[in-house]
């Protein structure tokens, strides 16, 4: 109470004399900076539980006096702990995608899960593992023959595997990707015949050898185990595979074709597309030959195609690339774009060992990278504040103002909230799931701009349009009519009334506390402006921009 009147009287004089406002605002930030030492995981802040929920789950929100409080509230965090709400995000029922044709579109299926689903965390890590592992619909040809939709099919049963593998190991991942039919028509891999059908030696394919080794495991170059990139004498980036060994990897996967209850086709030949199985290796037309992959590693001479496969991905699993260019990519999905190389590593350590000699436990990186002391605390720690932090990119900036605002999806009556909340996804730059390209909708090492060599991955859709077509969206979400009409009800009128308390909160739960001075004036003026409207007006007014702010739409 007495920080609000603060707050209120503080502000009825800023906002009087908006000139007179302090040169240094810099007090209150050193003030809070202070704070920043992380804190013990069974007994976090709220501050410290709204930060966490940022990162495990499609956005914070408040248990609103539900009993008994859901796992992914603010409230029952605080109660808990940390440690204990990652365990009961692992534990939660999972949500899954339905390819069948009375199902709605997997994009309204993923916003609707993402805003509803109990599984929080295991949908953020899936949905990060899904712009590592990228596939799309796009190159999916739909059967007329058939009464379902192939590209559908294949989709969710691509999506569901993702989520199966979230907190699995990550050996037992990569071969469920490199086995899954939808990812085998996108990166040729399916029908990937060594020989012709008169018995001729050709080459195969070489695109998922080459994607497998640059995007899902190794990156270009030779990294640290913290991260950086590794140099030769002469200061340039060390490679970290040869064209020699695209060759040999795609020879090695050579021999996949499409599940069939007949098993495998004669030489040269294939199977019908099946996108509810993985595809079956077939040695008729797979080159059996040894193959030299990574670190001098050999295949057997004379193995066949499941042989050989396990000996490749064996050999990648193994690679001292791999956890460097995998953890660092799940942290800047989960925590902030550009992590130091100390908290590289400490996660790193762990994908090597969880503990119990047990290497690519993915369940337990993710634990590591949302409990390390650089991911908590009130705020980032004091020396990275600059640096720290991620654009939301549109799907989790939707997602998460949705459920700050306690909304609900009805589908009733044939309402699609979801393809509603999808539709402003993809006018913002991000159509789940539909990727562009195998580089997903933004590379992991897009600059940000005018970062003076800091990445911003999510900057690389973020232009004149896809900026003003954030203003739209919540403008659309908060003002028209068409939103509730579509099937997502939102609530403001819950939010208080009174101009202090109203910038008060959504300073205190939006922002973690972290609300700068200067938003606060601008906010409160704007809301207590002759012309600002009546109450509900000036509450949709102050979540507007609130949402719009740098502060809000970079998540720290």
């Amino acid at each position: 109470m007495i920080r609000r009147t603060a707050l209120a009287l503080a502000l009825c004089a800023t906002a009087c004399a908006p000139e007179e406002f302090p040169a240094d605002e810099n007090a209150a930030e050193a003030l809070r900076q202070v704070e920043q030492a992380a804190e013990p995981l069974d007994t976090p802040t709220e501050r410290n539980a709204i930060r966490f929920l940022e990162q495990a789950t499609f956005g914070p929100r408040l248990a609103r006096g539900a009993s008994p409080r859901p796992i992914d509230a603010v409230e029952q965090v605080v109660a808990v702990g940390i440690t204990k709400s990652i365990t009961a995000q692992v534990s939660a029922p999972r949500s899954l995608f339905d390819g069948t044709n009375d199902s709605k579109d997997l994009g309204s299926q993923f916003f609707v899960n993402a805003v509803t689903g109990q599984d929080q965390l295991r949908q953020r890590v899936a949905f990060a593992l899904s712009q590592i592992f990228v596939v799309s619909p796009s190159g999916i040809a739909n059967n007329a023959a058939t009464p379902e939709s192939e590209p559908k099919v294949a989709m969710a049963g691509f999506l569901n595997m993702l989520s199966a593998n979230a907190f699995g190991n990550f050996r037992t991942l990569l071969e469920a990707v490199t086995k899954d039919p939808a990812m085998g028509n996108y990166l040729d891999l399916v029908n990937n015949r060594a020989f012709d059908t008169a018995g001729k030696a050709k080459e195969p394919n070489e695109n998922y050898a080459r994607e497998m080794l640059q995007l899902f495991t190794l990156g270009l170059h030779k990294l640290n185990e913290n991260g950086t990139v590794q140099l030769n004498a002469e200061g340039l980036p060390t490679p970290a595979y040869t064209e020699a060994h695209v060759q040999a990897f795609s020879r090695a996967l050579s021999g996949w074709t499409f599940a069939a209850a007949a098993g495998c086709p004669t030489i040269g030949r294939t199977n019908p597309a099946n996108y509810t199985q993985p595809m079956i290796g077939c040695d008729a037309n797979h080159l059996s030959t040894s193959q030299t992959l990574l670190r001098g590693a050999v295949t057997t001479a004379g193995g066949g195609a499941a042989a050989h496969l396990k000996q490749a991905l064996d050999n990648v699993f193994a690679d001292p690339n791999l956890p460097p260019f995998i953890c660092k990519q799940l942290i800047q999905h989960l925590v902030t774009s550009n992590p130091s190389p100390g908290y590289v590593s400490r996660v790193v350590a762990v994908f090597k060992n969880n503990g119990n000699n047990v290497r690519g436990d993915l369940g337990a990186v993710v634990r590591k990278i949302l409990e390390d002391d650089e991911a908590r605390g009130p705020q980032p720690l004091v020396p990275l504040y600059t640096t720290y932090g991620r654009l939301r990119p549109p799907a989790l900036f939707i997602t998460s103002v949705v459920r700050w605002l306690g909304g609900t999806l009805d589908t009733s009556a044939g309402l699609d909230p979801g393809a509603k909340l999808n539709g402003w996804s993809r006018a913002m730059g991000q159509d789940v799931p539909r990727p562009p390209s195998v580089f997903s909708y933004y590379p992991p090492n897009a600059a940000a701009p005018g970062g003076m060599g800091l990445l911003g991955p999510e900057f690389a859709i973020l232009d004149t349009a896809t900026a003003t077509a954030r203003a739209n969206v919540m403008y659309d979400m908060l003002f028209a009519s068409s939103t509730a009409s579509a099937g997502v009800l939102l609530d403001v009128s819950t939010l208080p009334t009174e101009p202090s308390d109203l910038v008060y909160t959504l300073g205190r739960y939006w922002i973690h506390d972290a609300m700068s001075w200067s938003l606060q004036v601008a906010v409160y003026n704007a809301i207590t402006d002759t012309r600002a409207g009546n109450t509900l007006r000036k509450q949709r007014l102050a979540v507007y921009l609130t949402s719009l702010s740098p502060e809000y739409q970079i998540q720290r």
